[in-house]
């Protein structure tokens, strides 16, 4: 996604929530920080002092800061064993690093094994492929070339989980496949945005929203009511979060309401939102077919069942792996994963511009389709 269009998409998610009236003891500020998992992270909460929400603020970029430089697998950082480090001895040792690296890698395998085997964190050695591709194809104006069957298929060869090996005794990983490498871009945002809200929580922060780009974490409601007009009435006491429209194709607007940048509005009371789409990394060939981020296991190509897809459950990072994993999966097949997990509930956003809901979604008091003849 260009700079340009998240700014304004963050910008519409502050409007959302910005407060309008004015209250003694409290007031609603909010702060931006861009650089870490390379996006912008919206942080808003309500205080009673500055000083009190610097302290929460410096306390966040701090976090993410040292998140992102663990679970970065592009570059390396003086002092510190990442997954970089992991990756570049593959098949030589084993890489001793900190527990919440060894935390995410073990929940991930966890989950591809319960869950759904589509999000694979080995699966790093085809990723790479599509990002080297798109990487160069962002230097021609974003418009490259494919990697070709064969030379995804002997990449394929290289992803098995199980060539991850946990010490957790001694807190070491080892990759015994020098042709393997990890990868934790579908579970590493959305895992660190809960370690982040969990630690507000411990502050005695009780109302705020965290937003990392396509991560929303929400926690309490708002301290001060709002005033104006909304899509739903309770957005004038509880926090509201806009699902985002690719403002292309079959979405380039709503009927309904021309200006908005959202195709959906839920109100959260400790819920996390997280949507994985195809509008926001990608590239195109010179005949216009667009190739995203997010790479199906089966195919080795990127997956074109949906624009995008938005999940609703508590913990973000499990609404991290899911919204990866459904999206990379046939409707059928995502809605009954949804239906099976308790508290988790989804959106998708269909190529034809039509909109579908989990079961527990439907006829929800807390949920707004911007433009009705959407809903499918």
């Amino acid at each position: 996604m260009k700079l340009k269009k998240l700014v304004l998409s963050l910008l519409s998610l502050s409007m959302m929530m910005i407060m309008t009236g004015c209250s003694k003891k409290y007031e609603l500020m909010s702060h931006y920080i861009t650089g870490p998992f390379d996006t912008i992270t919206t942080y808003m909460s309500y205080v009673s002092s500055e000083d009190e929400f610097n302290e929460q603020c410096d306390y966040i970029e701090e976090q993410l800061n040292y998140y992102d430089q663990l679970f970065d697998k592009y570059n390396t950082y003086n002092g510190m064993n990442n997954l970089k480090t992991i990756n570049d001895n593959a098949g030589k040792k084993a890489i001793e690093v900190d527990q919440p690296l060894i935390d995410l890698l073990n929940l991930s395998i966890e989950r591809n094994r319960k869950i759904s085997s589509k999000v694979n964190i080995a699966f790093g050695s085809v990723i790479n492929i599509w990002h080297d591709y798109r990487e160069e194809a962002e230097s021609h104006d974003g418009v490259g070339t494919v990697p070709s069957d064969e030379e995804l298929e002997k990449a394929n060869q290289h992803t098995s989980i199980d060539s991850i090996e946990i010490d957790e005794k001694k807190k070491t990983v080892y990759i015994n496949d020098a042709l393997a490498s990890i990868d934790v871009g579908a579970t590493a945002k959305g895992y660190a945005i809960e370690l982040i809200k969990d630690g507000l929580i411990e502050m005695d922060v009780d109302n705020f929203l965290l937003s990392g780009g396509g991560n929303v974490a929400s926690h309490g409601q708002r301290k001060i009511q709002k005033e104006g007009e909304f899509y739903l009435d309770d957005c004038a006491d509880k926090f509201c979060v806009g699902i985002e429209s690719p403002q292309d194709g079959n979405y380039a607007a709503s009927a309904d309401d021309p200006d908005s940048e959202n195709e959906a509005v839920l109100v959260v009371q400790g819920e996390s939102i997280v949507t994985s789409g195809d509008y926001q990394r990608f590239y195109q060939d010179v005949n216009g077919v667009r190739y995203h981020h997010l790479i199906d296991p089966e195919t080795l190509y990127p997956a074109v069942h949906f624009r995008s897809v938005s999940i609703i459950t508590e913990d973000s990072g499990l609404a991290d792996f899911l919204s990866s994993a459904v999206f990379l999966m046939e409707y059928e097949e995502g809605l009954k994963l949804v239906n099976s997990l308790d508290g988790v509930e989804a959106i998708w956003l269909l190529e034809d511009g039509k909109i579908k809901m989990s079961d527990g979604l439907k006829d929800n008091d807390n949920v707004y389709i911007i433009e009705k003849s959407r809903l499918k």
